[in-house]
This record gives structure tokens, C-alpha cells and sequence, in this order.
């Protein structure tokens, strides 16, 4: 009997030890395998409906990365295509040759002196030559990180090639793997890790599925008022009010109103006051008060308070890549919240 329980114990060690080594192996791949956790819960949708019409798990996941590819590629493309419109407009109006970059300094100093009172304008001009020390503040900063770019783009490629196809076979063997994984549990413990799971599913479906879909959707109407408006580049803007209302704290006014401002600055008044309201209702009014609610219906309910924090937190401490850390850490804790809360109950 001692012997047999010396076995199980040199197993379990043994069994721990590997499990430490497949963890420290694969650590730089943690943030790939966090990301195909996101994807998988964004493509859901689009998976379930190309599901339902083939009946086929491969088909289906294949085709839902491919819409997503397709549409990120044709966003990147008109962006693009944007820019480079519009430098080619000022180059062949001759705008372009005419800002003499050198000569930013002294009308700023001059529009300081005109409108700011004298003491202030004092206090401002000892700051010393702000465009200039604006420049020598941001040229290091993103040259360096051009260049960390640069020299991580094989790294990044290899953990996207990655990201993309453990979010393939997820898609496809998600629910077996989570029901294989249960069945290796001893039974007493089965029933905790089902509800456990099934908390999990429902937290992330309301982080991840509902948060980015409300954010195509309001995109997706960002884009047909400015259709309606005769806004350039609808589609583009479009997708540009989408991404900036993944953002917590930011959301669609951080580009309607810049667009509101342009417009009153180009005496027109009427489409800036229209754009106002049309941000209002149609970007913020009815994404949060109805299309948020009707995807939630079978979700989890979560305060916005966490929601905020999830998002918004961990980009302070370790970069864009909080985004997709936070949400995913804060959801598993508040499963596990959930779940204590409801075994204390019964």
C-alpha cells in the first residue's frame, strides 16, 4: 500500500515537472493562445451562421477567418488608399510644397502672443521652442519603435500563423476538448468545473462576442450616415468609428467630434451640428441602450465598471496587448467569483 502511494506520488510530481517545462517552453506563445481564445469568441457568430447552412466544422471555420481576413485586409487597403489619395491631392494643388515646416515655431509664437494674455504668454515662451522639443521628444521614440518592429515582424508573423490556426481547430473542437477535459475530473469535482465553464463561456460571450460585434455595428452605421451625409470616405471612417469604439473612454465621439469641429471650421454648420447628433444617437444612444442589450440577452450580465477595467487597466501596464490579457483575466476571475458564490449558495 506504501509502496503504490510512493508511485502515485512520484507520478504526480513527475506529471507537474512536465507541466511546468510545457508552460516555460511555450511562454512566449502566451499571448498567441490568449489572442485565439478572443478570435474564437469574436468569429462565433459568424461561424454558428456558416454552420448552420454546411453542416460542415471545417468549412465553417475556414470561411469565418476568411471573412475577417478579407474584411481587416480591405480596411488596411482603404486606408491606404486614403492616404495616399490625399497626399497626391496636395502634391498636384501645391499645398504641400507650400508649408514650410520651419516656419511652424514663429507662427505659433505669433498666434500665442496675439490671443494669449502677457503673463501667460510669458510663463509659455520660457517652456522654450515647443514644436522643436515636441520633434526631439517623439522622432527617438518612434524611430525606436519602427525599429522593434522591424526586427520582431518574423516573430509577430510566426505568432499570427499560430494564433490563426489554433483558432481554426478551436472553432471545429472547442466544445469536445472542454467535455474530454471535464470527463478526466473525479466526479465530485465534474459538476463545479461544468458550472464553472459554463459562467466562463457566458462572461466571455459578453466581453468578447457582444462588446466587438456592438463595435461593428455601430460601425457599420457610422459608415451609412456618412453615406447619407456625403461624408469622404464613408467606409473608411466607418470602420475607423468601429475601432475607436472597442476603446473604453473613447468610443465614437473621439472621431465625430474632430469631424463636427472640421466642418464648423469650414462654415459649415449644419452638417457639423447634424454630425453631433447623429454621433449621439445613432453611435452612442442606440448601440448601448439596444443593440448591447439584445446581444446580451443570453449572456452574462456584467457591471460596467469591470468592463472599464478589463479594457482599460492593463494597457497602462503591459501595452496594446492588455487588451486582449485583461478582459480575458478579469472574466476568468469573475467565473471563478461567480461559481464560489454559487456552490456557497446551495
Amino acid at each position: 500500500m506504501d509502496l503504490d502511494r510512493r508511485l502515485e506520488n512520484i507520478a504526480q510530481v513527475v506529471v507537474l515537472l512536465a507541466v511546468i517545462v510545457t508552460v516555460y517552453l511555450t511562454k512566449d506563445f502566451l499571448y498567441t493562445l490568449l489572442l485565439s481564445i478572443v478570435l474564437v469568441y469574436l468569429l462565433k457568430p459568424i461561424y454558428a451562421a456558416f454552420f448552420r447552412l454546411t453542416r460542415h466544422g471545417q468549412i465553417s471555420s475556414f470561411s469565418a477567418l476568411l471573412i475577417v481576413f478579407l474584411a481587416i485586409l480591405g480596411v488596411l487597403m482603404g486606408l491606404i488608399s486614403v492616404l495616399l489619395t490625399e497626399v497626391s491631392n496636395l502634391q498636384a494643388s501645391g499645398d504641400l510644397a507650400d508649408i514650410q515646416l520651419t516656419n511652424l515655431s514663429e507662427d505659433l509664437n505669433a498666434w500665442m502672443k496675439l490671443y494669449i494674455p502677457d503673463p501667460l504668454y510669458g510663463f509659455v515662451k520660457e517652456i522654450g521652442d515647443i514644436p522643436s522639443a515636441i520633434a526631439s521628444w517623439m522622432i527617438p521614440i518612434v524611430e525606436e519603435q519602427l525599429s522593434s518592429f522591424a526586427s520582431d515582424l518574423p516573430i509577430l508573423f510566426a505568432k499570427a500563423i499560430v494564433a490563426i490556426f489554433f483558432t481554426y481547430y478551436i472553432l471545429i473542437d472547442g466544445r469536445y476538448i472542454a467535455e474530454k477535459a471535464v470527463e478526466l475530473l473525479p466526479d465530485e469535482k465534474r459538476g463545479v468545473t461544468k458550472h464553472f465553464l459554463r459562467e466562463l463561456n457566458s462572461i466571455y460571450t459578453t466581453l468578447f462576442t457582444v462588446y466587438f460585434t456592438t463595435s461593428m455595428l455601430s460601425g457599420v452605421l457610422a459608415a451609412i450616415g456618412f453615406v447619407l451625409l456625403g461624408v469622404p470616405y464613408p467606409i473608411v471612417l466607418g470602420a475607423v468609428v468601429g475601432v475607436f469604439t472597442l476603446i473604453p473612454l473613447l468610443g465614437p465621439p473621439f472621431v465625430i467630434v474632430p469631424m463636427a469641429i472640421y466642418y464648423l471650421l469650414q462654415n459649415d454648420i449644419g452638417k457639423s451640428i447634424i454630425l453631433l447628433v447623429f454621433g449621439a444617437v445613432a453611435l452612442i444612444v442606440i448601440p448601448e441602450n439596444v443593440i448591447r442589450p439584445s446581444l446580451a440577452l443570453r449572456s452574462a450580465r456584467i457591471h460596467p465598471i469591470v468592463t472599464v477595467l478589463a479594457y482599460t487597466a492593463p494597457v497602462f501596464v503591459v501595452g496594446i496587448m492588455g487588451v486582449i490579457i485583461g478582459p480575458t483575466l478579469y472574466g476568468f476571475l469573475l467565473a471563478v467569483y461567480r461559481t464560489a458564490i454559487y456552490y456557497r449558495e446551495i
